[in-house]
């Protein structure tokens, strides 16, 4: 059960990382930004489920330490109050630089790829974020009661075309999601930079 807990936390950040990728794309100002953005919101959820091991194992070590039996401990009815507001507001700082220094450094080296490896990476990630939408779509027709053959067969080809068509999309409009070729340590140059 907890496994999945912690997949559906990863997945509900790696959803809102996907949508705020399709917000990103659809302002020209932004469009540079939005593999990094993505990047940023996603890294949220790992962060989370470690924040909450932490936290679980913290719970379960003060309940052998202070041998209050590990029932009466773990059953708290004021959980929150148990780790403390502190542990929370220091976790999600941690988090808010654990996903800025992500950012930073994917967006500095995405700068200094070529424009042909630039554009297989942009391919490859938005790629996978159609699979998220395609896998929201699955789990909507699940929750909706489509079930049998054919929804299943429509769900695959739902998938495909997601991944697909985003693939392709990030493949052909590389060039929009680049900024301006750095001017400091590169080993690029700027002619692989723009793919001339």
């Amino acid at each position: 059960m907890l496994p999945l807990l912690f997949a559906g936390i990863v997945f509900l950040f790696l959803l809102v990382g996907s949508i705020v990728f399709l917000a990103c794309i659809c302002l020209p100002r932004l469009r540079r930004y939005a593999l990094s953005v993505a990047l940023w919101c996603a890294m949220w959820g790992p962060c989370s489920v470690v924040l909450m091991l932490i936290a679980g194992v913290g719970l379960i070590a003060t309940a052998f330490i202070t041998k209050t039996g590990v029932a009466q401990t773990l059953h708290y009815p004021r959980l929150l109050s148990a780790f403390g507001w502190s542990y929370l507001a220091v976790g999600m700082l941690v988090t808010i630089a654990v996903a800025t220094g992500s950012a930073f450094i994917h967006q500095a080296l995405v700068a200094r790829f070529t424009f042909a490896l630039f554009r297989l990476y942009a391919a490859a990630v938005s790629a996978g974020i159609g699979s998220v939408f395609g896998w929201s779509f699955g789990w909507w027709m699940m929750a909706k009661s489509i079930t049998g053959h054919v929804s299943l067969l429509l769900w695959g080809i739902a998938m495909l075309t997601l991944i697909a068509s985003f693939g392709l999309a990030a493949y052909n409009g590389a060039r929009g999601l680049r900024g301006k070729a750095p001017e400091r340590f590169t080993w690029i140059s700027p002619d692989e930079f723009a793919g001339r």
